[in-house]
């Protein structure tokens, strides 16, 4: 017997033990799971009508997580996560596959950096949402499924500020990869971006660091079994 799967936005309370709240929306999605497309994250896929991954959730603490960050999720009503709203995990389960999601940026301006990344470093915007006076939800990705994605946050302090371009300490911060070298980086010095150093061969492969628009370093690294 097939089972049930209830897909759409994670709910902050248990889906069964408080009925459309905080959101009508959640867990009411109709699309199939088995028709979203598979990604390269076991238990994540994409949707293209709304562009967003869908989480595989088992746990009360991973939907609580997933409600915290607004996303998707998909939940098997006889799992782990059932209708009871109890926790089955035992000792012997094995952990859940994880990964590094999102990275926050911190930039002066949502506008401004979204350009940079979406034109210089050819980045795809994922996510533009307001979330109140002054304040958007603004993510970024290499690719799709590529790898952790960017939190671009306009700071709002004068401590953020204070760290905008610093985030490392002057190391470098960030790790570009790329299956392309020659193309990126023509690319990216053709819109401006400071490389600080001319490529570079390495026995892992041929670098080169840049600065982005606010003055973190990062690597644009193409590996030798790329």
């Amino acid at each position: 017997m097939k089972k049930s799967i209830r897909i759409g936005r994670a709910p902050l309370h248990h889906p069964d033990t408080t009925p459309k709240a905080p959101c009508e929306e959640a867990l009411s999605c109709t699309k199939p799971w088995d028709t979203l497309e598979e990604t390269a994250t076991p238990g994540v896929r994409y949707c293209g009508d709304c562009r967003k991954n869908v989480f595989w959730v088992d746990t009360p603490e991973q939907v609580r997580a997933a409600a915290l960050l607004d996303r998707c999720v998909a939940i098997a009503d006889d799992g782990a996560y059932s209708r009871s709203g109890e926790h089955k995990i035992t000792a012997n389960s094995a952990p859940m596959p994880r990964h590094l999601a999102t990275v926050t940026l911190l930039v002066h301006d949502y506008d401004e950096a979204i350009r940079f990344f979406t034109e210089a470093l050819r980045f795809e915007l994922v996510e533009d949402t307001p979330r109140g006076p002054g304040k958007r939800w603004v993510v970024v990705s290499p690719g799709r499924n590529a790898g952790a994605t960017l939190l671009l946050a306009k700071a709002v302090t004068d401590e953020q500020a204070a760290s905008i371009g610093k985030q490392a300490g002057g190391r470098v911060f960030l790790f570009l990869h790329t299956a392309d070298f020659q193309s990126d980086y023509q690319h990216m010095a053709s819109h401006g971006v400071r490389f600080l150093e001319a490529p570079r061969h390495e026995p892992h492969g041929t670098v080169a660091v840049f600065l982005d628009l606010c003055g973190n370093r990062w690597d644009l690294l193409q590996p030798n079994d790329a």
